[in-house]
């Protein structure tokens, strides 16, 4: 069966994310025989590819769209994201009577509300590896079958991707960057994190083995500047990343590579294990700057986690930057000023802030914003909704986050506001990992 995957991200805000999830489609895809094609919207842009013609030279028989995000959860600068997921739906219908279908991450959050405002055929909601199959199974044969399919309770084993040529190509040209995922799942309990709910409460790992086998192949076919592990948390609180990264050292893989990491007590074994697996920088979920306000994103560290976290990579020369979210649960003007205070204190690490948390549905900070009156009963959550502290009002939260950041360096606030520059720093970053002297 010919099945065209579409890529339907057209965001580089703050840089061009390669679709890993539409390479894991594929791969479950063509390994049941079925012919698959990938388009990845912003790299056959660049290329000049049309997507009518791509269309009528493939003649599919199934489509399907990746929707990655909704929006781009920055309440500072709101883009809605569905309007270019409908107009794709349009341009398929109009090109062939092929059956069209949504997923990924964006998809999985409001299902029945973006497969209406799209209009697309059918929606697999969460991982798609068995769904997808299903449904393809389905269509070939002309048998009916459910509008909404899900995910079985987060199986165990999942599989990597493809990585198809051009479209990997892109994506090291715009960041110097590929991703690998090693582990689903999250056990933590963020009060705005929608992780849980879309990939389960716990972690699971793919064969370390496996991994660094798809690590060594993509080293030596694209010579990657930088690998991404593209996990919501990769250090894991089992230690499967240390397996991981004992196994690449094992191994002789000293690749560089970035993910993102909660704060904890790191000790320095861990760490020196890291920088001979080829770290080059740590990315640092802080989230929020005072111990009350991590506390009330449900957080289980305080802030002297953060600093010693930061402390602990610096230490052995490993760059770090560290997120914040300001005006979450707890956040108030005493919060907001010793919150600027501690970020501005940490003054060798790059520090991005945001201000107000996406309220996703089923997620704690919905029930929080429903009981505080901030949203009703009846409120869309399909378009941009924000939770903000009702302590502080949003303009004056704002002014003081803008006031007490000015003339921090190391400090970008608002986050949108620094794009360019956090483009050119990822590039600077795998230049820098892979040896170059200019990009």
């Amino acid at each position: 069966m010919r099945i065209l995957l579409i890529s339907n991200n057209l965001s580089t805000d703050p840089y061009a994310v390669f679709p890993l999830g539409l390479g894991v489609i594929a791969n479950v895809l063509r390994q049941k025989n079925h012919e698959v094609k990938l388009i990845d919207l912003l790299s056959a842009s660049a290329a000049g590819i049309s997507l009518r013609r791509s269309i009528a030279d493939f003649n599919p028989q199934l489509v399907g769209i990746s929707i990655r995000n909704i929006d781009n959860v920055n309440s500072l600068n709101p883009c809605f994201f569905l309007d270019d997921a409908a107009r794709t739906v349009q341009i398929i219908r109009d090109a062939t009577q092929a059956r069209i279908f949504l997923g990924g991450a964006g998809f999985s959050l409001m299902p029945e509300a973006v497969l209406a405002y799209a209009g697309a055929d059918y929606g697999i909601v969460g991982a798609g590896e068995s769904a997808v199959t299903a449904l393809a199974g389905a269509v070939e044969n002309g048998n009916e079958i459910d509008r909404l399919l899900y995910a079985v309770n987060f199986p165990a084993a999942f599989s990597g991707a493809v990585y198809d040529d051009d479209i990997a190509e892109y994506y090291l040209r715009e960041t110097g960057i590929l991703p690998v995922q090693t582990k689903r799942g999250c056990p933590h309990h963020c009060v705005y994190c929608s992780y849980p709910l879309l990939e389960g409460k716990r972690c699971r790992q793919r064969p370390c083995s496996e991994i660094v086998d798809e690590m060594i192949f993509l080293r030596d076919k694209f010579h990657p500047a930088m690998f991404y592990f593209t996990d919501s948390i990769f250090n894991d609180p089992d230690g499967g990343y240390l397996e991981l990264l004992e196994t690449m050292t094992a191994r002789g893989v000293s690749v560089p590579w970035s993910a993102f990491f909660t704060p904890a007590d790191f000790d320095s074994a861990s760490i020196a294990l890291m920088r001979r697996s080829g770290i080059k920088t740590a990315e640092l979920g802080a989230d929020a700057m005072t111990d009350a306000t991590l506390a009330g994103l449900g957080k289980n560290y305080n802030f002297a986690v953060v600093e010693k976290s930061c402390a602990a990579f610096l230490k052995q020369d490993i760059q770090v930057s560290c997120s914040y979210i300001a005006g979450g649960p707890n956040e108030t003007k005493t919060t907001l000023i010793e919150g600027i205070n501690n970020v501005s204190r940490l003054n060798q690490i790059p520090a991005f802030v945001f201000m107000g948390i996406r309220i996703l549905p089923d997620t704690p900070i919905e029930g929080i914003a429903r009981r505080e009156g901030i949203i009703s009963d009846d409120h869309n959550l399909l378009y941009p909704t924000f939770y903000f502290s009702p302590a502080v009002p949003k303009e004056q939260m704002y002014n003081m986050l803008e006031a007490g950041f000015r003339n921090v360096k190391h400090a970008v606030f608002p986050p949108h506001a620094m794009n360019n520059e956090l483009r050119l720093y990822r590039k600077l970053q795998s230049a820098q990992a892979a040896g170059k002297d200019a990009i």
